[in-house]
């Protein structure tokens, strides 16, 4: 199936949301990590490489839009695609190199993941940081 290095950061201040998400994709066979604001996901984003963001816009700390400004000075090749999870109007004038696409709230779970797989088929798969651990969701496996 997919390669275990196009890891997901979902990120979103909702925990029934952060949960579903994971779950989904853990199930899934996907590795998942997760942030609950803007500034846990630049730690993330830091720490590990990923080749696929599932980002809420509006969060507390730092909010999506300053997590996706954080993403463009990244290297290129380091950055994940981003797909926006937005709870109101959609959500225009993006970057297209970063933004792949938006998802609104609440969600169908088959429309996400389709989109999630369709983005990250088309994806090279990033080279791991040393020293990153093992997602979260395989944790919960073991």
């Amino acid at each position: 199936m997919l390669s275990d290095e196009k890891r997901i950061l979902v990120v979103d201040d909702d925990s029934a949301i952060r949960t579903l998400l994971m779950t989904i994709l853990r199930r899934r066979g996907l590795p998942v990590d997760t942030a609950k604001h803007g500034a846990e996901a630049m730690e993330r984003l830091g720490r590990c490489r990923y080749a696929l963001m599932l980002l809420d816009l509006m969060m507390p700390v730092k909010n999506g839009w300053q997590v996706l400004e954080y993403v463009t000075t990244m290297e290129a090749t380091a950055r994940p695609a981003v797909i926006l999870l937005t709870a109101g109007t959609e959500p225009r004038d993006f970057n297209p190199d970063i933004v792949s696409g938006s998802i609104r709230k609440p969600f169908d779970v088959e429309l996400l993941f389709d989109t999630v797989i369709g983005c990250i088929s088309v994806i090279r798969a990033p080279k791991q940081i040393e020293g990153c651990p093992k997602s979260e969701s395989e944790e919960d496996l073991a």
